[in-house]
């Protein structure tokens, strides 16, 4: 990487960067306002600020192709004001030469962006379902000791809490079966995957029909939440799935077959707008003879552009969720897009 394209790279990086930081901060104060409710389920700051955080994997993968180009949009800018690109197309240098540092950035942040679309956004989304979820039953360990999380004619108390789903000196009080009563307590517990599994305790039961009770010690003894609570919203949703499990596990329900295809396709199209975006700044800010009052008017119209596009992408994946046949028209229009934006600067370099 030669020091012009070092130069070039690193101030788009550190632009895209901040602009994107700054933008996320900013989207999800809007998005995690709608789990405020949470706060009166007992729920501490810390972990409402960790449970929101999953949101911000598929915001900054949607802002990341437009600051991208906006930032790329402002470099060349800056670099055209001080007419520094004229004295490097006047020394000899290519332009191909200014649109490499941005290709290479185009091209990291669309790998990482079938990573965030194959791996890192399902996996957050499954965190943050299964964390909402355990907060909205009670399931969730209590902030302090000697809280009460309880579900259907069972109940929990906790004498202390470690940290981490671990709490000590339990006391259970299952009354699910009609006409009997059981008592547990046990000197450490933890909740994992919705199992409570206890330790080192002793289970009274109290038989009201047959008037018999018993009293069984047990080194381990594990409750199953799920039967217990009878979750049902713990079951994985189409964002919650790898790319593979959306073009693998087919629903038995033909709406829901339909939604999981099209999400399928739009992962798999929506990193190609990066490059796009990128090239159409290059074409608007990087090859346009610089004239100072309208360059920010090209700025104005790169934005615009890219609303329309991206607009137009989200509008054609969310009607496929209805009629497949608009994943294909997606794909023609993203490669369409895409050779435009290609042909459009090469005949200008």
């Amino acid at each position: 990487m030669s020091s012009l394209t070092r130069l070039i790279f690193f101030r788009i990086f550190r632009t895209t960067v901040y602009s994107t930081v700054a933008l996320t901060f900013c989207t999800w104060i809007v998005q995690s306002s709608k789990y405020l409710e949470l706060l009166n389920n007992n729920l501490s700051l810390a972990r409402f600020f960790r449970l929101t955080s999953f949101l911000s994997v598929d915001i900054i993968a949607f802002l990341l192709p437009i600051t991208l180009a906006v930032s790329a949009g402002f470099v060349y800018h800056r670099l055209a004001e001080s007419n520094q690109i004229v004295v490097l197309q006047a020394s000899g240098i290519a332009p191909q030469k200014l649109l490499t540092p941005l290709m290479e950035l185009s091209f990291l942040v669309c790998g990482y962006l079938y990573i965030s679309n194959a791996y890192i956004s399902p996996s957050s989304w499954r965190e943050f379902r299964q964390m909402e979820f355990n907060i909205k039953n009670n399931i969730e360990p209590p902030e302090n000791a000697g809280q009460i999380f309880s579900g259907r004619n069972f109940s929990v108390y906790a004498q202390k809490y470690y940290g981490n789903c671990v709490f000590g000196n339990i006391f259970i009080t299952d009354t699910r079966e009609e006409g009997k009563t059981c008592t547990l307590f046990a000197k450490k517990g933890a909740i994992a995957n919705n199992v409570l599994t206890l330790s080192n305790g002793e289970r009274l039961e109290v038989n009201f029909n047959d008037h018999k009770n018993s009293v069984t010690r047990f080194s381990s003894y594990a409750y199953d939440l799920k039967q217990i609570l009878d979750i049902h919203e713990v079951q994985k949703r189409p964002n919650e799935k790898f790319l593979s499990e959306l073009i693998q596990e087919i629903p038995s329900d033909p709406s829901k077959t339909k939604e999981q295809k099209a999400l399928f396709h739009q992962k798999v199209l929506s990193p190609l707008l990066t490059i796009i975006f990128s090239l159409m700044a290059f074409f608007l800010v990087g090859l346009a003879p610089y004239v100072r009052k309208i360059t920010y008017s090209r700025i104005a119209f790169l934005i615009t552009y890219m609303i329309i596009v991206q607009g137009s992408f989200l509008t054609f994946a969310n009607i496929a969720t209805k009629n497949e046949i608009f994943n294909y028209v997606n794909y023609v229009f993203v490669f369409v897009m895409l050779l435009v934006s290609i042909s459009m600067v090469r005949e200008k370099a």
